[in-house]
C-alpha cells in the first residue's frame, strides 16, 4: 500500500521538484507525452493537458460558471 502514495509524498516533500508546477507525475517521475496509446497502456499524458492556452481557456470557463 505504500507505494499507491509514493508520487504524491514526492511531489509534496522532495526538494528536487520545489517550485514545479503545470507537469504530470507518475511512479515518482515526470509523465511522458503520449498521442496515442495501446488498449493495455494508461500511462502518459496527452499533449492537450500540457498545453498552457488550454488550461487559461479551462480556468477562465470554470471561474465564469463559479461567479
Amino acid at each position: 500500500m505504500e507505494q499507491g502514495a509514493a508520487t504524491s509524498v514526492l511531489l509534496a516533500a522532495s526538494p528536487s521538484v520545489a517550485g514545479v508546477g503545470g507537469r504530470s507525475y507518475e511512479d515518482c517521475a515526470e509523465a511522458k507525452p503520449v498521442t496515442e496509446r495501446a488498449a493495455d497502456t494508461v500511462g502518459g499524458v496527452a499533449p492537450y493537458a500540457l498545453d498552457r492556452e488550454n488550461a487559461a481557456r479551462l480556468w477562465a470557463v470554470s471561474e465564469a460558471l463559479v461567479g
